[in-house]
């Protein structure tokens, strides 16, 4: 299935998303307090993107905006408790 040039932008965005906030971590090397602050407003502007992406698509459902947010939450976990 062929994906419209749309969606691979969508796709660029999160990657982009995500790596910055990659390197916001290593820059704040030492600093828990703003690599925390990174790591949650990563996790946000991933539920936004996923929500804003399946608005696009016109596939927006309750379980996927749950599915974002228990996935961010669980990222969430990990890396800052990979942190600590």
């Amino acid at each position: 299935m062929k994906k419209p040039l749309k969606s691979i932008l969508d796709y660029i965005i999160l990657t982009l998303i995500v790596s910055i906030a990659i390197i916001l971590i290593l820059l704040f090397n030492g600093n828990k307090y703003f690599q925390q602050i990174t790591i949650i407003g990563m996790s946000i502007l991933y539920i936004v993107w996923g929500v804003l992406h399946h608005l696009k698509e016109k596939t927006l459902q309750t379980q996927i905006v749950l599915e974002y947010v228990l996935f961010a939450l669980l990222g969430n976990l990990i890396v800052i408790g990979l942190l600590k």
